[in-house]
């Protein structure tokens, strides 16, 4: 039963004091992250030209899912090299949606899937959006790319904050270019990157 329920409930006197419910408490940093030769058989394993766009931005850029659904070709602007992922005149929200630059890998994959374009959307199917996500297509490309484990989308995004912190980005980069808290980075940081505490250690002396 829901608070607002059942705080319905005790208005209706049905309960003699109003609920008190303990808020969910904040869930461990998810651990799995893709290795990039994962990444890279899981991008080969698409076989469909949809799937296959939506991988590829997902791993070369970081965006959430919602964002790369929503992208729409006048946001991919070739001659800057950038891809806008804020939707105009949708307000802002705690979920930031970045512009990040097209890695030259990206590039190729979209100039491809421009080419067989039908429709405002990046990643479309026969032309139109696909707003419910591709929970059945990502998770028989992650069958045939032999991975042991059943990543979810969000888990790309978790995957490039991980190489970001082993190739030692800084943090600040990578929060405006994941859309992301630094705060909420740092966690990821002090896991992967062995080099982020380690200029304290050299210092530290009695």
């Amino acid at each position: 039963m829901s608070l607002p329920v059942m705080r319905r409930v005790w208005k209706d006197g049905f309960l003699v004091r109003p609920p008190e419910i303990e808020p969910p408490r904040d869930s461990t940093p998810r651990d799995r992250f893709l290795t990039k030769p994962e990444a890279r058989r899981l991008l080969e394993a698409c076989e469909t030209a949809h799937v296959r766009t939506f991988m590829a931005l997902a791993i070369y850029t970081g965006a959430r899912k919602g964002s790369i659904l929503a992208l729409t070709w006048e946001r991919v602007h070739w001659q800057t090299g950038m891809i806008d992922f804020q939707e105009p005149n949708k307000p802002l929200t705690s979920k930031r949606r970045a512009v990040v630059p097209m890695t030259q890998a990206l590039r190729g994959e979209l100039e491809s899937a421009r080419e067989l374009a039908d429709g405002p959307y990046v990643v479309h199917w026969h032309g139109k959006a696909i707003p419910t996500g591709l929970r059945w297509s990502f998770a028989k490309a992650c069958e045939r790319a032999g991975l042991t484990w059943k990543p979810t989308p969000h888990h790309l995004k978790h995957s490039v904050a991980s190489w970001f912190a082993m190739d030692r980005v800084p943090i600040d980069q990578a929060a405006d270019w994941l859309a992301t808290d630094p705060t909420t980075l740092r966690r990821v940081y002090r896991k992967f990157d062995p080099s982020y505490l380690k200029s304290i250690a050299d210092g530290f002396k009695l």
